[in-house]
C-alpha cells in the first residue's frame, strides 16, 4: 500500500486548517461590510509611495506546483500545503472556537445531517478575474475528489460520503451527502484539499492542469503567483481582486533554504526577514532569536499538534501493556520540554489537547515515575540478568530501535532524550534518524519497535486521525492499532452519527481506552515559533491554525 499523507502534516501533513463541531441545524454567519473588501482598496495600497516587501523561507521547493491538493502520490514535499491559505479561500474556517464564513456568507443544514446549503458571498473573483460563482465551487470540490484519487479520506471523511454537489443558482452550492458526517464543516476549512480553485484550472475529465500550476496560482486569496521564481527565490504579489481586507505586503518572496542553521545566518545576514513555524526553527535558535534586541519573537500558546512514542503493538515487546506502561512512566515529559526543548513544546499527557473538539475528556494521566516503570518491567519477566544494565527475558535482551525523522525542527533532540530516559530503566534503545520519505516507509511496513509520531495537527485532529483508527479506511499504521481495544465498528458509527451526545460518548470512549491500554504516550504538544527582524517588522500574529503561514499576519514597519 502507498503512503497516504497523514500531517502533521502535516506535515500532517500539515499537511493543514482547522477544528470541527458537530453537524448544527443551521448557521448564519453575517458578512464583513463590502467597504473594506473590494478590489479598489488593493487598487489604492498598491500605489503608495514605497513598495512594501518581505522576505521568508521555507525548506522545500515548490516543485509539486501550486494546486490546493497536494498529496503523497505528487511529490515528494509539501511546501505549498503550508502556504495555500496565501492564495486559496475555503468555503468555511475555523476560528475562536467556531465555524465563521469565508466564500460562504450563510449555510443551512438539514434535519437529517445529509444536505449542507452555502450560500456564498456576492462579488468574488479569482485572480485572473473569473467570477467565483456556485458553479466554480462546485466544480472546484468535484476536482478535488477526482485528483485525491487513491488517497481520498486521508485529507478527511468528507470527500468519500459526497453523493452530489448541486448548484442550483450563481449563489448557492447544495452538498448532500450518503450519510451525516458530523465533521462536514470541519474539513470544508481544510485549505488543502478543499481550498476553492479557478475552473480554468482543470480539464474535461477533471484532473488538474499540472503545468498550468507551475507558473500561477488559481484562488481567490490575498496573493497570487505568475511564474516569478530565479532558483532559489519565490516572489508573490498581491491579488487584485481580492474581496478581503488588504494585507499589508504589496508582495513577499519564500527563499528555499533546506537547513534550519542557515535559516538563522540568513535571518541575522537581513538575506531574510522572518522565519515562521517550528518547522522552520529550532528550540535553541528560537531561544537565542529571542535574547537579541536586534530580533522579534513569538510563541504561539495554542498547540498545534502532539508527538507523541508509537509502538508496534504486533510484536513483542510491546504486545504486552506492562512493557508499553513502563515507557509511559519512564519519560520525564517535563524535562524533555523545559531542559530539551526550552519551552517551545510543552508537555502532553493526552493525545489531543483538550482545547481540541470533544477532547475534554477526563482519562487517566501517567506521571513520572521510573521506579514504577521498574516494577512493570520486572513483573512482564524482564530482568537484567547478568548486570549490564540491559534486561533480558529468556535470552533475549531488552533492545529495540525507534524511528525519527529530523526533518522537523528541534525533535532529534528530543528523541535522544528519550532513549536515555529508557535506557536508565533497562531499555537499550537504537535511535535511527530517517529522511521523511523513509521514515513513512517504514512506518507502513512495521519497519520498527517504537516510533515517534505526530497527530496530524490543526483540523485534522481529532477528526481525521479517528477516522484513521477504522481498519477499513486507514492508511496510518500506528493510529489503526488502535482498533483493537476498541468496541466494534465505534470509528464507523462515530463518522455516520448526527447525534451530538453519542459523538461525545464515543470520543470519550476512545480517549479514554488509549491511556488505560497505555496504547501510546504522548510527550510534547508542539506550539509554532516565529522569529523576525525587529527593524523591519513589528511583529507577527499567528492564523487560526498557526502551523500554516499567513502573510497577512506580519505587521511591518
Amino acid at each position: 500500500m502507498k503512503m497516504k499523507m497523514f500531517f502533521a502534516v502535516a506535515a500532517a501533513l500539515s499537511i493543514c486548517t482547522n477544528t470541527a463541531m458537530a453537524v448544527c441545524a443551521s448557521a448564519d454567519i453575517a458578512s464583513e461590510t463590502s467597504d473594506s473588501k473590494t478590489s479598489a482598496a488593493n487598487s489604492d495600497a498598491s500605489q503608495s509611495e514605497e513598495n512594501k516587501s518581505v522576505t521568508l523561507c521555507e525548506s522545500w521547493t515548490f516543485d509539486a506546483g501550486f494546486y490546493a491538493v497536494v498529496h503523497g502520490g505528487m511529490s515528494s514535499n509539501y511546501g505549498i500545503s503550508y502556504w495555500g491559505h496565501n492564495f486559496y479561500d475555503t468555503l468555511v474556517v475555523y476560528e475562536d472556537g467556531e465555524y465563521k464564513g469565508s466564500l460562504a456568507e450563510k449555510w443551512d443544514v438539514s434535519e437529517d445531517g445529509k444536505e449542507y446549503t452555502f450560500t456564498l458571498r456576492d462579488g468574488i473573483k479569482f485572480s485572473d478575474g473569473t467570477p467565483c460563482d456556485a458553479t466554480a465551487v462546485k466544480k472546484s470540490l468535484e476536482a478535488a475528489a477526482v485528483n485525491l484519487g487513491a488517497y481520498i479520506g486521508s485529507y478527511g471523511k468528507l470527500m468519500t460520503v459526497i453523493d452530489t454537489i448541486e448548484a442550483p443558482d450563481e449563489s448557492t452550492v447544495v452538498i448532500k451527502l450518503t450519510q451525516p458526517y458530523y465533521g462536514t464543516l470541519n474539513d470544508l476549512s481544510t485549505c488543502n484539499p478543499l481550498g476553492i480553485v479557478n475552473p480554468n484550472g482543470f480539464n474535461d475529465d477533471l484532473t488538474y492542469k499540472a503545468d498550468d500550476f507551475q507558473t500561477m496560482t488559481m484562488g481567490t486569496g490575498p496573493y497570487m503567483y505568475q511564474g516569478d521564481f530565479d532558483g532559489s527565490v519565490y516572489t508573490f504579489v498581491r491579488n487584485p481582486y481580492y474581496w478581503g481586507e488588504t494585507p499589508e505586503a504589496d508582495t513577499f518572496k519564500i527563499k528555499v533554504i533546506p537547513d534550519n542553521d542557515a535559516k538563522v545566518l540568513a535571518l541575522r545576514s537581513g538575506e531574510i526577514d522572518a522565519i515562521t513555524g517550528a518547522a522552520r526553527l529550532s528550540a535553541d535558535a528560537y531561544t537565542e532569536l529571542s535574547a537579541d534586541s536586534s530580533f522579534g519573537t513569538a510563541i504561539n500558546d495554542e498547540p498545534t499538534l502532539t508527538n507523541y512514542i508509537g509502538f508496534n503493538m504486533a510484536k513483542e515487546p510491546f504486545d504486552d501493556k506492562n512493557v508499553r506502561l513502563a515507557v509511559e512512566y519512564a519519560i520525564d515529559k517535563d524535562s524533555i520540554s523545559n531542559d530539551v526543548f526550552r519551552g517551545t513544546m510543552t508537555p502532553a499527557d493526552t493525545l489531543f489537547s483538550e482545547s481540541k473538539p470533544y477532547c475534554d475528556v477526563e482519562a487517566t494521566v501517567y506521571s513520572y515515575d521510573p521506579d514504577k516503570a521498574a516494577q512493570l518491567l520486572d513483573e512482564a519477566g524482564w530482568t537484567d540478568s547478568d548486570g549490564d544494565g540491559i534486561r533480558d527475558k529468556d535470552g533475549t535482551p531488552l533492545e529495540l530501535t525507534m524511528l525519527y525523522t529530523s526533518d522537523y525542527g528541534s525533535i532529534g533532540d528530543g528523541m535522544l532524550a528519550i532513549a536515555s530516559q529508557l535506557g536508565k530503566v533497562g531499555f537499550k534503545v537504537n535511535v535511527s534518524d530517517m529522511d521523511m520519505m523513509t521514515y513513512y516507509e517504514a512506518s507502513m511496513n512495521g519497519e520498527y519497535d517504537i516510533i515517534h509520531y505526530r497527530t496530524y495537527g490543526g483540523s485534522f485532529d481529532p477528526f481525521t486521525v479517528v477516522t484513521n483508527m477504522d481498519p477499513t479506511v486507514s492508511a496510518d499504521p500506528v493510529a489503526v492499532q488502535f482498533a483493537e481495544f476498541l468496541p466494534e465498528g465505534i470509528v464507523s458509527e462515530l463518522d455516520c452519527s448526527a447525534d451530538e451526545s453519542r459523538i461525545s460518548e464515543i470520543y470519550n470512549t476512545i480517549l479514554t481506552t488509549i491511556p488505560d491500554e497505555a496504547l501510546c504516550v504522548p510527550f510534547a504538544n508542539t506550539v509554532e515559533l516565529a522569529a523576525w527582524n525587529s527593524d523591519k517588522i513589528n511583529g507577527y500574529e499567528f492564523c487560526s491554525d498557526s502551523q500554516y503561514v499567513e502573510v497577512s499576519g506580519l505587521d511591518l514597519k
